[in-house]
């Protein structure tokens, strides 16, 4: 009984566990995300100033 109770709080904890690695990979994402688009803004403003 005991090593049933054990596996399914194994899969309750997997999928419990899932949303949080999404979140994770979205905000890497968002992150890598804002750095590129701060980069092109950088290299935008430089070549403006230049006009």
């Amino acid at each position: 009984m005991a090593h049933s109770n054990s596996v399914q709080f194994q899969q309750t904890s997997a999928i419990s566990f899932k949303p949080f690695l999404a979140i994770k990979d979205f905000f890497v994402l968002l992150a890598t995300a804002f750095s590129e688009a701060k980069v092109m803004e950088q290299k935008s403003r430089r070549t403006s100033g230049n006009w």
